[in-house]
């Protein structure tokens, strides 16, 4: 049901090899051709992935969700951090009828989550995401980079877990986003006004959201970075899944630039929930 690693390294950087552009730790790959955030009308499966997600846990005590994606070129995500309490792969997506694949079986394909032991200190975890034609080819890449390096010869030691997880899986205390949609039902908007305002259509469960009162007021705090602008974000209840569904709508300024958002659920003064951290990719 579960597998854990316990890794101890140590590393010596080389005397005279040149400045080193990244040295990823903990790394970790997988593979995402398409999901629910990127259907492909061509292929009989609606998802296809290794993963869905990256799930991160902050030094401050924030926990983010990052779904996936297969871009048109490659593109890298920086996440800054004092120090990390954990990031991972995961497949949280659990269900046989999202994948239809009775050879693959994705919905078995296992999380990947790495727990640090000591203090690494401040830096990034950075997330690569590749262009893949197809499912052979891992197109995700995951690791930590520390903020500082030693001098060469000196030792940069530090040790971790990476546990391997199925369906009891890592999750955050409070609640989760199950599942990320893009794309409109019925709309008055002609099709250049839904690419220029893309619309996602987001599911959080968890144990906060299940213990709210009846007619508690959740808000979806939203934002967008210097490219976006948001024009919508509701939030309501999904009784399917004794949760909470949040519709938001953003406008990119300039469609060649991606843009970033975050969402997450606020009751009151508390977070309820992770923050959904997204990239709007240019097409």
């Amino acid at each position: 049901a579960s597998t854990t690693m316990t890794v101890t390294s140590r590393l010596f950087l080389r005397a005279g090899a040149g400045p080193v552009n990244t040295l990823g730790l903990a790394p970790l790959t997988s593979m995402f051709l398409h999901g629910e955030n990127q259907p492909n009308d061509n292929d009989f499966r609606p998802e296809v992935h290794d993963s869905d997600g990256l799930m991160m846990h902050t030094g401050d005590g924030e926990w983010l969700w990052r779904p996936l994606q297969n871009p048109a070129q490659i593109s890298v995500s920086s996440f800054t951090m004092r120090q990390p309490r954990g990031f991972g792969l995961m497949q949280r997506d659990r269900r046989f009828a999202s994948y239809e694949d009775i050879e693959a079986r994705y919905e078995r394909r296992p999380s990947a989550w790495v727990r640090p032991l000591g203090d690494w200190g401040a830096g990034r975890v950075e997330l690569v995401q590749l262009r893949t034609p197809d499912e052979t080819h891992d197109n995700i890449v995951a690791y930590w980079v520390p903020a500082t390096l030693p001098a060469p010869g000196q030792p940069l030691d530090y040790a971790y877990e990476l546990s391997w997880q199925g369906d009891a899986q890592q999750t955050p205390p409070g609640a989760w986003v199950v599942q990320s949609r893009r794309g409109y039902g019925y709309t008055k908007l002609s099709a250049s006004e839904q690419q220029r305002q893309p619309q996602f259509v987001l599911d959080f469960a968890g144990p906060a959201l299940e213990a709210l009162p009846a007619g508690a007021t959740v808000r979806a705090v939203a934002s967008a970075d210097t490219n976006g602008r948001i024009v919508e974000a509701l939030a309501y209840p999904n009784p399917t899944q004794r949760g909470w569904r949040v519709t938001l709508r953003v406008e990119r300024l300039d469609p060649a630039r991606p843009v970033e958002l975050r969402v997450f659920l606020q009751h009151q003064n508390d977070t309820l929930s992770e923050t959904w951290t997204h990239a709007v990719l240019p097409e």
